[in-house]
């Protein structure tokens, strides 16, 4: 049977280093009996959380007309994940975040089993510094749903292109697909 990872950007750049380490990773794990997928947050449609707190008696976000809920199904039905995010002010960009909150409704009915299976390697992107607190937010969310973290690379780059010039970055990104193509084989 076929193994599924996804990539996730968390990118507002396209084409972005956050983008290209990605979908290096992506590349590294892409082959036989692995199909891959990118997907880019900011091309889909994610609300911001309103605060209303319906989640937690709905055990779902009350927002059902953007695409939050479909990319929850595509994680939950997934084998693998390249998740990535640059740094901003010691966090993932704001519709990262956003997707990060509108999982909240899930935090009461399915809790620490939704992504129990998925295993996922974390790519953070910056210049000099925030990366604790940034790996902090994301692996705390993905890590309450179950999801087993099996690398964690913080690549150093800030302009467009950054990455691809400086080959001792680059290389960690496909150590994040390597080592998470280990692990989703055994």
């Amino acid at each position: 049977m076929s193994k599924h990872v996804i990539g996730i950007s968390g990118s507002p750049r396209e084409n972005g280093n956050t983008d290209v380490a990605v979908r290096t990773a992506l590349a590294e794990v892409a082959g036989p009996g692995v199909d891959t997928e990118f997907i880019r947050i900011y091309d889909r449609r994610i609300e911001s959380c309103r605060g209303c707190r319906d989640c937690m008696r709905l055990g779902r976000c009350v927002i059902t007309d953007d695409d939050v809920e479909g990319l929850l199904a595509e994680l939950i039905d997934a084998d693998g994940l390249v998740i990535g995010a640059p740094v901003y002010w010691d966090g993932p960009p704001g519709k990262m975040k956003d997707f990060i909150d509108r999982s909240h409704g899930y935090y009461a009915s399915r809790g620490s089993t939704m992504l129990s299976g998925l295993r996922y390697s974390l790519i953070s992107v910056a210049t000099a510094s925030g990366f604790e607190s940034h790996e902090d937010v994301m692996t705390c969310w993905i890590d309450y749903y179950g999801a087993e973290l099996v690398s964690s690379h913080r690549i150093y780059a800030r302009e467009k292109g950054d990455l691809q010039a400086r080959e001792s970055e680059l290389s960690k990104a496909r150590t994040a697909g390597r080592e998470l193509l280990e692990r989703i084989r055994d």
